[in-house]
């Protein structure tokens, strides 16, 4: 039904784009620009399914490293403690690796826990972040209904089935919901996807990022009852004060599937901008 970034794309070892030798690799990449991007999926994602938004970005700009998570994807036979720690270890040796000078990063939903993370862990500090519906580093606390609904979620492809309704507005056709559970039921180890609750639910670490100076765009959809403009305008506010936030009209907490084109725009846009580039938005 949506596009997809093709699983053979995804190498256990791949070559790195400026002539170094073969490293490991835990990422589907795509393009061959200088502007690096880190891309850190939600909690029903996975680094092989951004929707049509994959399609939508420019190969020559920028090259594209879909992260691939642990219990994950092309991942999902991996063993770990499936922790936000081991995550954001995991994508800050990446980054090292890569040795590229531009990198951003972003993240969509429980990713932007992640990249923050990813933001404090880094020896160098990004280009730009990029949030989509963008969970905060202070958590997201849930009443004792919604915690046994997501914890059901490990273990019940219904409850993501109804957790991905509820978070697009209740709206979308049955069709497209049922099609997205699946996919993510398909390809996660049900312990992973336990564990991985608390990286967004329970995460605290705020405090840690201080006041951060650098460009982040925060973006999510009117039809997103959780991640509001003002959800986000009170939990990053503190952390970046020069943060611009905005929102993707008729959409919900998939905007990479429910309205891709615009979306990829105006990351692109957002990166280009930060990199000093002149890019089409």
């Amino acid at each position: 039904m949506e596009a997809t970034v093709s699983e053979s794309m995804v190498e256990s070892f791949a070559t790195t784009l400026s002539g170094k030798e073969a490293r490991p690799s835990h990422a589907v990449v795509r393009g061959q620009g200088p502007h690096h991007v880190i891309m850190l999926n939600g909690w029903f994602g996975r680094a092989g399914n951004w929707g049509p938004f994959a399609d939508c970005l420019d190969a020559d700009r920028f090259t594209w490293h879909f992260f691939e998570y642990r219990g994950y994807g092309t991942r999902r036979d991996e063993t770990g403690v499936f922790s936000l720690a081991e995550i954001a270890g995991e994508v800050v040796d990446y980054v090292q690796r890569l040795e590229a000078p531009q990198v951003s990063v972003v993240g969509h939903s429980m990713g932007a826990v992640i990249m923050q993370r990813v933001l404090l862990d880094m020896p160098t500090p990004p280009v730009a972040l990029v949030g989509i519906s963008p969970v905060p580093a202070s958590g997201t606390p849930l009443n004792e209904q919604q915690r046994t609904l997501f914890e059901s979620a490990a273990t019940k492809v219904e409850s993501r089935g109804r957790i991905i309704n509820l978070t697009t507005g209740n709206c979308l056709p049955a069709t497209w919901v049922n099609h997205l559970a699946q996919d993510s039921w398909q390809h996660t180890r049900p312990h992973a996807v336990g564990n991985y609750l608390s990286v967004w639910a329970d995460c605290d670490f705020a405090s840690e990022l201080g006041v951060r100076d650098l460009p982040i765009l925060l973006l999510t959809g009117d039809r997103d009852p959780v991640v509001t403009v003002a959800a986000i305008e009170s939990a990053y506010g503190g952390t970046y004060p020069g943060m611009q936030v905005g929102t993707i009209a008729d959409t919900g907490h998939y905007a990479m599937f429910e309205h891709p084109v615009d979306l990829a725009a105006r990351v692109m846009g957002f990166l280009d901008a930060a990199a000093g580039g002149t890019g089409a938005r």
